[in-house]
């Protein structure tokens, strides 16, 4: 057929002449004529050496690269420095911030850590670095105000522990003028 992809002039049945290239003789299938399997082995051997050679040559240039590149970013990191403080400067505010929100919350939550886990720790950071304790003590305020499960509750403290019997009380008898009185009443009662 005229139109198969599979019998075109490169790949059809077509015959080709006899010693064309891209054809090869019965000998030249079977090894080359007189060479024998010799001749297999020094073109393995010869093909083995060319292929090492080339991947030396790719070795070689990769590691080029690399150290092209590293020497490329060290010279980069040298001019990011700004940048990096900039950086610093960020996580070192931040700390501080959580640091801050964790003292304005200690006696106004119950785990101040829930304070850090639902306020945006950025937001309340100032341009310059500073913080603003105002804005960190009304963010606080409001939390409680939104979910007040979580504020400390606030009980009378001699409410919360009941009557336990200790402190002064009221006797029936007054308390013995002295000592030798005291001892009068243990042994006579």
């Amino acid at each position: 057929m005229a139109n198969d992809p599979q019998n075109t002039p490169d790949n059809g049945p077509e015959d080709k002449p006899e010693g064309a290239p891209g054809t090869a003789t019965g000998s030249e299938r079977q090894g080359e004529a007189g060479k024998g399997p010799e001749g297999d082995q020094a073109d393995a051997a010869k093909t083995a050496e060319t292929a090492r050679a080339a991947a030396e040559k790719r070795a070689t240039d990769a590691e080029a690269e690399a150290a092209r590149l590293r020497r490329s970013n060290a010279a980069t990191r040298g001019t990011d420095l700004d940048a990096m403080r900039a950086e610093i400067r960020q996580k070192f505010t931040e700390q501080l911030v959580r640091a801050e929100l964790r003292a304005a919350a200690a006696g106004k939550l119950r785990d101040p850590a829930d304070a850090l886990a639902l306020l945006d720790v950025s937001s309340l950071a100032g341009s310059g670095g500073d913080i603003d304790a105002a804005a960190v003590a009304a963010a606080v305020d409001q939390l409680v105000k939104d979910k007040p499960y979580l504020a400390v509750a606030e009980t009378d403290p001699a409410r919360s522990w009941g009557d336990v019997g200790a402190g002064p009380r009221e006797t029936a008898e007054p308390e013995p003028a002295t000592p030798l009185d005291r001892l009068r009443r243990a042994y006579d009662a």
